[in-house]
Parts: C-alpha cells; structure tokens; sequence
C-alpha cells in the first residue's frame, strides 16, 4: 500500500531525491521538503505542482475560498458549471490585509451582483481571515446551515489559504490535523478530511495559477514580496509619462490622464523606485542588476491599458502588487512575457 506525506498528502519514495515526495526513509511520515517547511521553515523543491479544479462527483457544499490577492479572478471559473448541482459558499480570506476604512459590505454586495449578472448565486458570502482566526466561527455556521447532510469541499487557488483556513475549522472542532500550510504555492497535494456535523470536510489540493512570482524565483527571493498582513499603500503623485519600477520585476507607467494619484499596495519588502518613463526601459534593465528581487534571463513584454472615465481599477501583477488608479487614463505594463496580470475594476 501507497504511503502518502502526512503533512501534503504526496506519494512517499526514496528513489529519487529531486522528485516530489522524496524521503530517505520509508518510515519517515513527512517527506523532505513537508519536513524542512515544518521545522525550518525552508522549502528546497523548486517544482510547482499543478492543479485544476477538483472534480466532485457528489452533490456537496462547496466552500470556495478566495484570498484578497486575488479578487481580480473573482469570476474566473463559473463555479455552476463545475458544479451544477452544489451549492457554493464564497469565502474570502485575508481580511486582516485590508486596510480598516474597506467596507467589507459594500464589496460583498458588488460581488453579488456581478454573480447574479452570470447567473452565479452564492448561498453566503463570508468574510475571514484564517491567520488571525477571526469570523471561521461565522464560518462554520454558515457551512452548518446550507451543509444539509452533504459533504463539504474547502476549493480554492493556490495560496488562497485555504488550509489554514481548514486547520482552524479542525481546530475549533478540537480535531488535530497534519496538514501543513505556508506561502508556498501548491502545498496541499491530496485530499485531507476530517469529521464535520456527521458528514465530513475535505480540503482539496489548490487550483493552479499560471504566471505566478514562484514561476520566476526561488521560495527564498519571493516568500517576503507575498502580502500577509496589511500593508499600508504607498500613494504617488504622478505626471504623465512617469514609471514606477517595482524591485527588478517589472514596471508600471502612467501616459496620459493628467495629473493623478495612484495606490500601490505591495509589501514592504518591494523596492519601488519613480523615474522618468522611457519607452525601451533601458533604466530598469540597468537596476536589475542592483535591485534585491529581480527576475532576470525571461524576455519582458509591454502591455498597454486604457481605463474608462468615472471608474476606479485595480491592476494586479502576479501574487506581489496590486495598482488602485481610477481612469481615464493609459497606463504600460512592462513585464515577463508569462507573468499574470489583470485589469479589473476596484472593488475597494
């Protein structure tokens, strides 16, 4: 019989030490990279799992968890089609990185209604933040109320938080679990599953999103560019034809719409430098060199932009930054070729 990772549900082997679930012991219950995040907190793999939407087979209680980072993808799946006959409750998680004036109402509500416009219903929108336990209570009893007798699923992207999320609901529920968590994209590599209100509640491998910062550096460059607790914006006062560079990463610059004040929120680690923009961006390919987190040897491609009068975007780069700019307005995006960016409006 297979035995799995307790701590990512990953097929143990000790035949290959570069392959997932590499231990040099059969006997050992983590494999080596489960063993070095739990007890040093370091992570030696260099592979991303990849992942698609979990198939459930069962009529269940979806539980969709999607961290702030990644409001932008708010609608990206149509949750109906991939479980037409589930009931879904949207969770979103980290909360606690917002700042105090976000009215959490109000972007529920626009969430809602951007559902209903793709016939997409939500039975229960539920704000939380899994690293400060707060409001899994309100949680857990909104999963209680629409559960039915039905099983649970925690589905979500990678480094939503959606274990953590599952270890404090085990918690509440005096249940030890070995589930690891951390900012390492991909983590969770089989089902874990625990007792919930007669049925049970299985947190799911996360969902796969290409372009992502652990694509481009090493788990020790990026773990201090994730956002995971609130970061205060950073406003600039910008003219046209400015660029911000964000560390060796990549650049964002303002064309044209006048005079105007832009928000960045990223964490404080990002080094984030204003410059005169200059088409051929030969001033950040120079600081690469100089910079702390770079990404270099990818070819870099520019994006253009232009945003609507009346209507405030949120530009999300990656897992790292996210611009508040309300248009009109055109702005440039100079970044690799593969990175994911997104232009939504702002929801806050």
């Amino acid at each position: 019989m297979l035995k799995r990772c307790s701590g990512c549900g990953v097929v143990l082997q000790d035949a290959n030490e570069t392959k997932p679930g590499y231990v040099k012991d059969l006997n050992h219950d983590l494999c080596l990279d489960c063993f070095n995040l739990k007890h040093y907190s370091k992570v030696n793999s260099v592979t991303i799992h990849t992942g698609d939407m979990p198939q459930i087979k069962e009529e269940a209680l979806i539980v969709y968890v999607l961290s702030v980072n990644h409001l932008n993808l708010r609608l990206k799946y149509r949750l109906d089609r991939h479980f037409p006959n589930s009931p879904v409750i949207l969770v979103i998680n980290h909360i606690d990185t917002l700042e105090p004036s976000v009215n959490l109402n109000r972007m529920i509500e626009r969430i809602r209604q951007e559902a209903n416009k793709l016939q997409m219903k939500f039975v229960d929108v539920v704000p939380v933040s899994a690293l400060q336990d707060k409001y899994v209570d309100v949680l857990m009893a909104s999963i209680e109320h629409h559960q039915k007798q039905r099983n649970v699923y925690l589905v979500g992207f990678q480094n939503s938080g959606k274990s953590l999320l599952f270890k404090r609901i085990a918690s509440h529920l005096n249940i030890e679990t070995t589930v690891l968590s951390g900012k390492k994209p991909g983590l969770t590599l089989a089902d874990f599953e625990i007792p919930f209100n007669q049925n049970k509640l299985v947190d799911t491998p996360g969902i796969y999103l290409p372009g992502s910062i652990a694509s481009f550096l090493p788990y020790d460059s990026y773990k201090d560019l994730i956002i995971e607790t609130r970061v205060k914006p950073k406003i600039y006062q910008l003219n046209e034809q400015q660029s911000l560079f964000f560390g060796g990463i990549f650049a964002v610059s303002y064309l044209d719409g006048g005079f105007k004040g832009i928000a960045c929120y990223a964490s404080p680690a990002m080094q984030i430098h204003r410059t005169k923009y200059d088409p051929t961006y030969e001033k950040f390919n120079q600081l690469q060199t100089t910079m702390k987190h770079t990404i270099i040897g990818v070819n870099f491609i520019k994006q253009t932009y232009r945003l609507q009068p009346n209507l405030a975007y949120e530009l999300a780069i990656s897992d790292v930054a996210m611009i508040h700019i309300k248009g009109k307005a055109t702005i440039e995006v100079y970044l690799p070729e593969t990175m994911r960016v997104t232009l939504e409006e702002a929801l806050y």
